[in-house]
């Protein structure tokens, strides 16, 4: 027991509130996610949340959260709204979390994201704009307003959602494709950037996914990607790349196998690769 709680004992008698000595203890790790509301976001909190963690969760459905820390699921835990494409939002997320977590945060998951798949000419401007929005914009909003807490985490690490698509880009998926590979290169950037900080920077690649946005993609774009992966995997993943060392994780075997011939193909043979696992 740490010696702050002991003079509290000795000095009044009682114990202090089980929240406040939950969160404070040294033992308990601190993670944020935002888009916890579901999908990858909701697996990865209940995974971590399994394994003792205190979870931040974060998301724009509100009522969704609410539920999520009503249901008794994650005894260790806080969370509330946040819009990722708002910075004033995610600095309000941002001093919420802190405010439970005694200032620290071991473990950043940047995880919200829309997706919109179809003819780039075909999808409405307005489709494009949020896709932008949340998964560039919000992206880096939440990386720079959660910097101060990272800082004085000692060990801190972040993983970045990106996506298989950041390999090659992706017809019909042209502007989503396109945000993934600015978070792949924010990654490597601000893996070497921060350094200097000991913050770990890091990002996983998934497939198509069996959530309702890898449905939206697997409608619109049937192809050899599609693979029998759910969140719950996406969440192991995402442990093995907080506790590894690399900047990059594809996700499956095929991902990983394009992933390399992509570095060392010429653009005609990377383009013919693209095309064939696009296929059925």
């Amino acid at each position: 027991m740490p010696l702050q709680y002991a003079c509290f004992i000795l000095r009044f008698g009682i114990l202090p509130q089980a929240s406040y000595v939950l969160t404070r203890s040294l033992d308990v790790k601190h993670m944020l996610i935002t888009g916890a509301a579901q999908g990858i976001g909701l697996a990865t909190a209940r995974h971590f949340a399994a394994m003792g963690w205190f979870v931040g969760l974060y998301d724009i459905n509100r009522e969704g959260i609410q539920s999520l820390l009503d249901s008794g699921e994650f005894p260790q835990a806080c969370g509330d709204y946040c819009d990722v494409s708002d910075y004033s939002s995610v600095q309000d997320m941002c001093a919420h979390f802190a405010q439970h977590s005694g200032d620290q945060l071991q473990l950043l998951v940047n995880n919200a994201g829309v997706l919109s798949a179809g003819p780039f000419e075909q999808l409405p401007h307005t489709a494009h704009d949020a896709m932008a929005n949340v998964n560039v914009r919000g992206a880096t909003n939440v990386l720079h307003a959660a910097f101060t807490l990272l800082r004085q985490t000692p060990g801190a690490t972040v993983v970045n959602l990106c996506s298989a698509s950041s390999i090659h880009g992706i017809p019909k998926l042209a502007v989503y494709s396109a945000s993934k590979f600015y978070v792949d290169g924010l990654t490597e950037a601000l893996d070497l950037e921060w350094r200097d900080y000991d913050i770990r920077v890091t990002c996983v690649k998934p497939p198509v996914i069996n959530t309702g946005m890898g449905q939206a993609v697997t409608d619109a774009i049937p192809q050899k990607l599609s693979a029998a992966l759910d969140p719950v995997d996406v969440a192991k993943l995402i442990q093995r790349a907080a506790q590894g060392r690399a900047t990059s994780y594809p996700m499956g075997l095929t991902t990983r196998l394009w992933y390399f011939l992509d570095k060392l193909l010429p653009d005609r043979l990377r383009h013919a690769l693209t095309r064939l696992l696009l296929s059925q």
